[in-house]
Parts: structure tokens; C-alpha cells; sequence
């Protein structure tokens, strides 16, 4: 028996809003996809949650901040258990904007980045969709 074979499939599971919005406040990196005019980009970053928006933190002349600015994109977030065949995964479909310093959430720290440089603009990601699934051992 080979080490793929020793488990019974998983089973898949949609998860809720409320579940989804629970694994996106707690975590902190993610990834955020757009496309150029070379295809789809699909980059790590910092990132919080405020309510139900995503925001994070890139410089001002970067690509993310060039391509993001009124555009569809999506963001997602997982996490996976090889040995047991199991894991999750949130999916955030919407537009990015802009978010001005005075629009930040009040009380709360802004995303931190883990890169170096000056990442000074925020841009936020309102969902038109959260999905979410999860794969549960046998």
C-alpha cells in the first residue's frame, strides 16, 4: 500500500459566510490574484480584516497598486493537512479600491507587512462573493 492509499477520501464540505469570516480574522497572510495584460497574477500578502473587507498594505508604485485600483480581484486564504488528506480554503471575490488614511478602521492596526519598503497605500477588497470549503477526514 502506497502512503497516497493508506486513508479513505476525504469528504468536501461548503462552508458558511460566518465560517469563512471567522478563518479570514484569523490569519494574516494571504493571496491576491488580478490579471494584466500578461494573464493572472497571483501574489502573497499581509492582510487584515475589517467587518467583512479585506485590506492590505502595498507601495504606492507596485504592481498590486497599479493593477488594483477599481479592479475585480480575489483573495484567498487555506490551509492544508497533507498526512491527513484534510484542509480548508476561503475564497473573496471582488473590487479593489483605494482606501484613503482617514477611511481606516478606527482602533484597529492597519495590516503590517512582512516585506521591507514603504508600503503606504491601503487598498481594500469588497466582497460581491465569500466561499469557502473544507475537506473532513472520513
Amino acid at each position: 500500500m502506497s502512503s497516497r492509499e493508506h486513508w479513505f477520501p476525504s469528504h468536501m464540505r461548503e462552508m458558511g459566510e460566518a465560517e469563512c469570516l471567522e478563518a479570514l480574522a484569523a490569519h494574516e497572510v494571504g493571496r491576491v490574484a488580478y490579471c494584466d495584460d500578461g494573464g493572472a497574477v497571483v501574489l502573497p500578502v499581509n492582510y487584515t480584516l475589517d467587518q467583512d473587507t479585506i485590506l492590505i498594505r502595498v507601495a504606492p508604485h507596485s504592481g498590486l497598486a497599479r493593477h488594483l485600483r477599481g479592479a475585480q480581484a480575489s483573495f484567498q486564504i487555506d490551509d492544508f493537512d497533507a498526512y491527513n488528506q484534510t484542509g480548508w480554503s476561503v475564497l473573496v471575490r471582488g473590487e479593489a479600491s483605494y482606501v484613503d488614511s482617514g477611511d481606516l478602521p478606527a482602533g484597529q492596526d492597519p495590516p503590517f507587512a512582512w516585506a521591507e519598503g514603504q508600503r503606504t497605500l491601503h487598498i481594500r477588497i469588497t466582497p460581491h462573493e465569500i466561499t469557502g470549503r473544507r475537506l473532513i477526514p472520513a
